[in-house]
């Protein structure tokens, strides 16, 4: 009895997968250095002074968008733009600060400094002066 076009679509599919996870370069759970650094960087776990281009108003809540362009390493501001586009939605410290916002143009640079909340989201602290 010849085999059935499922078995053969279902042996092929086996055999692709099979190839793919033999195929990865990095152990399950392990990223590749450059990834982990934008994880690691992406987190907030404490204050970090950054800049960003206003991208837009989230529709859902009051958040604004941001192009991330720059991070303060602790020495000084190391541009992002050239090395990735990292866009993320970060929300306000309050009303008042949402209020700011509101009135600035889409694509104003605005330093502030963010941390991650107890809920997981990016909370603005305080606006920065231009450096």
């Amino acid at each position: 009895m010849a085999p059935t076009k499922p078995f053969l679509f279902a042996a092929g599919m086996f055999f692709f997968v099979g190839a793919l996870a033999l195929a990865q370069p990095f152990p399950p759970g392990q990223q590749p250095k450059e990834f982990e650094d934008v994880i690691q960087q992406m987190k907030f776990e404490k204050p970090t002074r950054i800049v960003g281009r206003l991208r837009s108003f989230d529709g859902y809540e009051d958040a604004i968008w941001i192009d991330w362009t720059h991070v303060h390493d602790g020495t000084g501001w190391r541009d992002l733009r050239n090395q990735r586009e990292m866009m993320f939605k970060v929300l306000p410290r309050d009303a008042g600060m949402m209020d700011f916002f509101r009135k600035l143009k889409l694509g104003t640079s605005i330093h502030m400094t963010v941390q991650m909340d107890a809920d997981g989201n990016r909370r603005i602290l305080s606006l920065d002066e231009g450096a």
